[in-house]
């Protein structure tokens, strides 16, 4: 027999349009009760549109929060290993940008991404799900729809970043790192608010004040890393960036920039992490795939029984 939790899934779906079936121009009033009859007499046919049930999601998290760092840490030392990049404060991306190292963290780093977009599409969901059934701000569903897009254009630009080295496509590289940190950060700021509207019911006021220091942290730092790190270009008088000495030029403001990319990078995994008690408490079901001749073979034989 089909199990229970199946069945009132799917009468939640006829639900939502409503107890009035239309079957070829029938009318046919079904009641909740006779909807479960309905459903149980086509159970070998419902067994077809079987849902799979993903829980665990909070392990999502912790793997990006355990993956970023490892990825940005190990390249930095295999990078100093190889005599790359100097081991005073280079830019998490000067460390990737010669092989071996740049294989490794453009790999893991594009891995990441596609888990981090996948991480946005399921806050997206719970955001919607906590709206269906709590009263909450409209606000909330609008600002929603805009973090999904900027999330998903922050990941690209962290791909971009990884596959996209500087000494190649500087231009390129600059704006991945711009849809990332910048786009990432705005996206942080709507998932704060978002985090106001849903207390209490989905985090405390604790973990909403927690996401937005962090938003403030990394805007702050983010413009230092652009402000800082143009002024520091336009007086550098070296012939290798990625070994940036203090007789170089403009030594002071490399440090600011190099440190603050790195402190806007930690907040984002901390940020990233915070989700992980959230996550633990929903599961999440992929989306359905309904095949037009399956439809019209069901509503054949629904009419069929009801004649």
């Amino acid at each position: 027999m089909i199990e229970k939790g199946y069945i009132i899934k799917t009468v939640r779906k006829v639900q939502k349009f409503t107890f009035l079936t239309i079957i070829k121009q029938r009318q046919v009033y079904l009641t909740e009760i006779g909807l479960y009859f309905y459903l149980f007499l086509f159970r070998e046919k419902l067994k077809c549109f079987k849902i799979m049930i993903v829980s665990r999601i909070h392990y999502l998290p912790l793997i990006l929060f355990i993956l970023f760092p490892t990825t940005f840490l190990g390249t930095y030392i295999a990078a100093v290993l190889q005599g790359h990049v100097e081991p005073e404060f280079p830019y998490i991306s000067d460390a990737a940008t010669y092989p071996p190292e740049s294989c490794v963290f453009g790999q893991l780093i594009n891995i990441g991404a596609i888990l981090l977009c996948i991480m946005v599409y399921i806050r997206y969901c719970e955001v919607c799900q906590y709206y269906e059934s709590y009263s909450i701000s409209p606000k909330v569903i609008r600002l929603n729809k805009a973090g999904v897009w900027l999330g998903v254009f922050s990941c690209l630009g962290l791909s971009i970043v990884a596959n996209f080295q500087e000494t190649s496509v500087k231009y390129v590289h600059y704006f991945g790192a711009t849809l990332c940190f910048g786009v990432g950060t705005i996206y942080f700021w709507i998932q704060a608010l978002c985090s106001y509207h849903m207390h209490p019911i989905a985090n405390s006021i604790i973990m909403a004040h927690l996401r937005i220091t962090l938003a403030m942290i990394c805007t702050m730092f983010f413009f230092v890393v652009a402000v800082a790190g143009l002024m520091s270009h336009l007086k550098y008088k070296g012939h290798n960036p990625r070994k940036w000495y203090p007789n170089d030029g403009g030594w002071e403001l490399h440090v600011a920039s190099t440190i603050s990319e790195w402190i806007v990078a930690v907040c984002f995994c901390i940020y990233i992490l915070t989700f992980y008690s959230e996550f633990s408490e929903i599961s999440f079901s992929h989306p359905e795939i309904l095949l037009k001749n399956s439809e019209n073979a069901l509503l054949q034989e629904s009419e069929e029984v009801i004649s």
